[in-house]
């Protein structure tokens, strides 16, 4: 399989700094992005720790094999985490910095998908869009059973994170992995994107500019900041393609 990639980022209409990072690379079959903790320093270098070092993980090997791709992502995460966490250290005013991260390998003919925070990947194929990832935040574990009542501090938010690059040392991301077909559409997002257009408002624009892909990306961030742009705005765009 063959894929075109696409991707933007923007500051939004609120925000002084932009504290998401984003990298792709076709030759690569790989697609990074991240979104920095807000309310806490650092978040922007953070998020740029974690889109770099999976950058030179992958341009630090010649090949993985199919079987090796997703401990190769467990091992790489485990690895930036780990970065993120010293350079907290080493410079106590950004100490507790965290970022979301969506990692997307293309291997042959498959989608390998590391995730972890509450930056999404969405799959949009035969007109219907689909979340790939599941949000790591107090609302949906709570709404999920996965945690009780007395485990929410009081006052926290729905949209507080429960996982992220950078809280402590164990840091369990979710690995998915799917077969890819002809004329599917990956939509990789920071929630700046997803907190102001509903899904079916970013599959409307992407069905409508399917054949555009590289204008897809700015052409969602405009319409999530035309929806009020509250938040930073990163859009990865990717279509498979035959070979």
């Amino acid at each position: 399989m063959r894929i075109r990639m696409a991707g933007a980022t923007d500051i939004g209409r609120k925000r002084k700094g932009n504290q998401d990072s984003i990298f792709f690379d076709e030759s690569l079959g790989l697609g990074v992005v991240a979104d920095g903790i807000g309310g806490r320093k650092g978040g922007e270098i953070a998020s740029s720790i974690a889109v770099n070092s999976m950058k030179k993980a992958f341009q630090g090997v010649d090949m993985i094999r199919h079987g090796e791709v997703n401990s190769f992502l467990v091992t790489s995460i485990d690895e930036l985490n780990t970065d993120i966490l010293a350079r907290g250290q080493l410079e106590p005013e950004i100490e507790g910095m965290g970022t979301t991260m969506n990692c997307l390998a293309f291997v042959g003919d498959r989608l390998h998908l590391a995730h972890i925070g509450d930056s999404r990947t969405y799959l949009v194929q035969d007109e219907q869009i689909f979340q790939l990832t599941i949000d790591h935040n107090v609302g949906t574990f709570a709404a999920r059973g996965w945690l009780r009542a007395e485990q929410v501090l009081p006052g926290a938010k729905d949209e507080a994170l429960v996982k992220a690059l950078g809280l402590g040392p164990h840091c369990e991301a979710d690995i998915y992995e799917m077969p890819l077909k002809p004329g599917q559409l990956f939509i990789t997002c920071s929630d700046g994107l997803n907190g102001m257009l509903s899904d079916q408002e970013i599959a409307n624009i992407v069905r409508n500019n399917s054949q555009n892909v590289d204008a897809l990306p700015g052409l969602l961030i405009a319409a999530a900041n035309a929806a009020g742009g509250r938040d930073n705005i990163t859009v990865l765009v990717t279509e498979v393609r035959g070979n």
